[in-house]
């Protein structure tokens, strides 16, 4: 199994409706109204494109979560061979375990940080009985309503760099110097190709996390969809480098994304 795919997607919110709706007008998906999840104490629901594919999930955060430290955000799944071992190895090299491995119908998971206190899931996924072709991607470069980015703010980049190639396998075929912020780094994946990027947090107040991107058809007229529905903007619309313009933003509950559409032709 190849270690180190962005296989999945979750937001967790403690306002769902809210959160629901913004994304359904901000980036056009179906989210489920109610629980979806095997486990009737957890309120999980699924996320759809408009092609029908599976894209993510949000996890709706109850009072014991935020009082244990939850908050409004997004976070990667990373695919792993084996769950216990990967966070046994994070363990080991600096990392901390915030949930612990489970196995569920979908398969084992986990949820760790790295050294610097990003957090991510690790999954070992189960495919559906039944399932003759591999899903759909939720994580591609030029497809609709998918990641299109994953961002990394770290503290201390250089051993980032390492930890994240020890463990997941991912290189770093180039950087772009950014003056007083210091390098971008651009990450690959040997099987998923580029997948995004670190750098050092611009700020102490910069949350040191994974920030995800999405795709859409427009990002000027996405920006305009999240102050209307109740969201906030991070960043003006501004082009970088190569084809795609970028908004940055947060969703009525606080979670930050970034949405990327091409440039006019």
């Amino acid at each position: 199994m190849p270690q180190g795919l962005f296989v999945w997607y979750e937001v967790m919110t403690d306002a769902p409706e809210a959160v629901r709706a913004f994304y359904q007008g901000v980036i056009g998906w179906t989210i489920e109204g109610a629980p979806g999840h095997e486990a009737g104490a957890i309120d999980y629901r699924h996320i759809h494109r408009a092609d029908g594919a599976g894209q993510g999930g949000m996890l709706v955060l109850h009072p014991a979560m935020v009082e244990a430290g939850a908050r409004p955000c997004w976070l990667p799944y990373l695919m792993v061979d084996s769950v216990p071992a990967t966070v046994a190895a994070i363990a080991a090299d600096g990392g901390h375990t915030l949930r612990p491995s489970q196995t569920i119908a979908e398969g084992t998971f986990a949820m760790v940080t790295d050294p610097w206190g990003a957090p991510f899931y690790l999954i070992d996924p189960t495919p559906p009985p039944g399932q003759a072709t591999p899903p759909q991607p939720v994580f591609a470069m030029d497809l609709p309503q998918a990641v299109t980015w994953n961002e990394l703010l770290t503290a201390d980049l250089p051993a980032a760099r390492d930890f994240y190639a020890r463990h997941f396998g991912f290189t770093y075929p180039d950087t772009m110097p950014m003056g007083p912020l210091g390098d971008y780094q651009f990450v690959s994946h040997p099987l998923q190709g580029p997948v995004g990027a670190m750098m050092a947090q611009p700020s102490a107040e910069a949350p040191i996390a994974w920030r995800t991107y999405f795709r859409v058809d427009d990002v000027e007229r996405a920006a305009q969809a999240v102050t209307a529905l109740g969201g906030t903007l991070e960043s003006p619309v501004h082009d970088v480098p190569g084809e795609d313009r970028m908004v940055q933003a947060r969703d009525p509950a606080g979670a930050f994304f970034g949405l990327v559409s091409r440039k006019p032709i």
